[in-house]
């Protein structure tokens, strides 16, 4: 999974199992079944009801203050969210605009999620990326300089990366 996406996948998840046990659980419901449902409203349907069954094994570790299992369902939202995430990068503007309304306030989740609509965009569009970084102090490179960063990576069977050859892409 691409780093942005983990990292959002993982704020995402905390939000989302924090909610669990408060009241504020039906609006926030209501955004994660939007987001898990982008592209297929039978995956929103689907994701209400798991969420339900989540709550209520959430609730009830809460209670028991089982650490361990509240770990456990985190890990595996932030999972089911960075793979729903990624399965939908061509929708990329509709998650990342779900994100900002479900991560208000969150601490660093602005940046979070540019980098992730920059990976979804990356993975939108096979892998080829440029990324051109403006450095506007004295460096190396001299003062206001740029330089682009060429990343043509591909993936072949199996998701192993192989560099293809420069011009090719």
């Amino acid at each position: 999974m691409d780093p942005a996406v983990a990292a959002v996948a993982a704020s995402a998840a905390t939000t989302l199992v924090t909610a669990m046990t408060t009241d504020a659980w039906g609006h926030t419901k209501q955004g994660f079944v939007r987001l898990l449902g982008i592209g297929r409203a039978d995956e929103g349907a689907r994701a209400g009801a798991e969420l339900e069954e989540a709550r209520a094994t959430v609730l009830a570790a809460y209670e028991r203050g089982d650490e361990s299992a509240l770990g456990a369902a985190h890990d595996d939202w932030a999972a089911r969210l960075g793979a729903a995430l990624e399965t939908n990068a061509d929708r990329s503007a509709e998650s990342t605009g779900l994100l900002r309304e479900l991560l208000t306030g969150r601490p660093g989740a602005e940046g979070e999620i540019r980098a992730l609509d920059a990976a979804l965009h990356r993975s939108a569009a096979g892998g080829v990326y440029n990324q051109v970084i403006h450095e506007g102090g004295v460096g190396t490179q001299g003062q206001g300089s740029s330089i682009t960063i060429n990343n043509n990576n591909h993936y072949g069977p199996g998701g192993s990366s192989a560099r293809a050859p420069i011009g090719e892409s």
